[in-house]
């Protein structure tokens, strides 16, 4: 038996869990599974750090580790305010993706994400110089993960194109892919099909990616608002890129299935 909670961040779901004897990448396969475990996004698992406050586990609901999770480190550090690990305000969480700086309040949670990576290597994108596939131009970057943002219009059909891109022999990781309308100079839809997880409802990197991409590009101010499926995200690129959004509890209960 495992005792668990449940949190969403506009949408995004996950899983936070005590540190088990199981395997870390089965046990996020069984509890993720949305016919025949409690089903979510991923699954987190807090450790002590060295080097910050504390350390965060992330896994993909295919078992796989991802380096950062945005939503997810905002619904991470809400469990461990909510148990007494860690206490509001300005704090530090370590990750695979480095340390993230978190300001922990009551109604909201803001990352700073630091500056993206442009000039990625080809372990990550071959070709970098410039990736147009199907037609249509990725934007590659690393910002606490891989992703691609593509500008796109309403008529476009993105759902035939999401696991092609991911998984495209360009990337070979496999990448993110967040499309984006852009509403006005303050404002963007983004939708995005995650490497590990597939379409969800919201994704806080690729939010935080599309803002600082759709400025870059001249295209929007340096402060926007993000639409997800799920809700809404707020995101600032004036300096480092900080994301702010909720984090929200949905449930608590033990696990009884097979591991």
């Amino acid at each position: 038996m495992i005792r668990f909670e449940k949190y969403h961040g506009t949408g995004n779901d996950f899983i936070l869990i005590e540190p088990q004897l199981n395997d870390s990448s089965l046990l996020a396969k069984r509890l993720c599974d949305r016919h025949f475990g409690i089903g979510a996004d991923g699954i987190m698992i807090p450790h002590p750090s060295d080097i910050a406050d504390i350390k965060m586990e992330y896994l993909n609901s295919d078992g796989s580790p991802a380096p950062m999770c945005g939503n997810g480190l905002r619904c991470f550090v809400r469990y461990c305010l909510n148990h007494g690990l860690l206490a509001k305000g300005p704090l530090t969480v370590e990750t695979m993706a480095g340390i993230i700086d978190v300001d922990a309040q009551d109604d909201a949670i803001s990352l700073n994400l630091g500056l993206p990576l442009l000039d990625l290597d080809s372990k990550y994108v071959i070709d970098n110089h410039e990736v147009v596939i199907e037609g249509l131009t990725l934007h590659t970057l690393f910002l606490g993960t891989l992703h691609a943002v593509i500008i796109v219009d309403e008529t476009i059909d993105i759902q035939s194109l999401g696991e092609k891109l991911s998984y495209h022999p360009r990337f070979p990781q496999a990448i993110n892919v967040n499309f984006v309308n852009i509403l006005d100079r303050k404002t963007i839809r983004v939708t995005t099909h995650e490497r590990g997880a597939g379409w969800t409802l919201s994704c806080g990197t690729g939010s935080a990616a599309s803002a600082f991409m759709t400025h870059l590009l001249d295209l929007t101010e340096d402060e926007v608002t993000v639409i997800v499926s799920g809700g809404k995200l707020h995101v600032n690129c004036k300096d480092d890129v900080i994301l702010t959004g909720p984090a929200v509890k949905i449930a608590s209960g033990i696990f009884e299935g097979e591991i």
